[in-house]
């Protein structure tokens, strides 16, 4: 794949992006899923142009909290960091949370001097960093009650779910992703900020970070 093609697709995922953001509606952001599902089977092309212009990516990776992961621990939740942050009319949506319990007053204390999740610069690759979790849920495993889910499999489950890529309904997908679709779809009901899906902020922060990461290659 060469560049001037990579470079085309930056400019259709921006465009598509900026559209979403305008537009906030259904048919903006099965576009933005369609046009982010293209990165992901572009993974390897933009790690080997990378390598080959000796140039590091400006790619951000959330870091979790050390007394958020002590206070959850054993407890089923949904966390959504954001932690790049996705701006809404009139608010920043950062760190979307459901805890299944009631919280002491020290714990809350606790999250509260803990801050807003923060995204750090990484040096992982492009395809390292698709493959970093962003939204952990509750799982059925009993033993491992937090299953982590990654950018990758979000984009892919988003696109292919909500019939960005495929007519809704006639997704192939392998059983080793599809078995996420519980997941995303409950994702996909919980509405935040103006009262979109969750998927959405989500799909809107990843593709802000792939265009201010990637950047530097063009």
């Amino acid at each position: 794949m060469n560049i001037e093609h990579i470079e085309l697709q930056y400019k259709r995922l921006e465009r598509h992006y900026n559209g979403a953001l305008k537009d906030r509606d259904e048919v903006s952001f099965l576009d933005l899923s369609h046009s982010m599902r293209i990165w992901t089977e572009m993974k390897s092309s933009i790690d080997e142009l990378a390598t080959k212009k000796g140039m590091k990516l400006g790619l951000k990776n959330f870091v979790r909290s050390r007394q958020r992961k002590q206070i959850l621990r054993g407890s089923k939740y949904i966390y959504l960091p954001l932690a790049s942050g996705v701006t809404s009319p009139g608010i920043e949506v950062k760190g979307v949370s459901f805890i299944n319990r009631a919280l002491s007053p020290e714990e809350i204390k606790k999250l509260y001097e803990a801050g807003p999740p923060m995204a750090m610069p990484t040096s992982s690759t492009f395809t390292q960093w698709l493959g970093s979790g962003v939204y952990d849920v509750s799982s059925t495993n009993q033993a491992h009650p937090t299953l982590t889910i990654s950018r990758e499999i979000l984009i892919k489950r988003v696109a292919n779910i909500l019939g960005a890529s495929h007519p809704q309904g006639i997704d192939q997908a392998d059983e080793t992703e599809n078995r996420f679709d519980p997941y995303v779809r409950e994702l996909h009901q919980v509405l935040v900020a103006g009262g979109y899906p969750a998927t959405y902020y989500q799909l809107l922060e990843i593709a802000k970070d792939i265009l201010a990461g990637v950047k530097i290659l063009f």
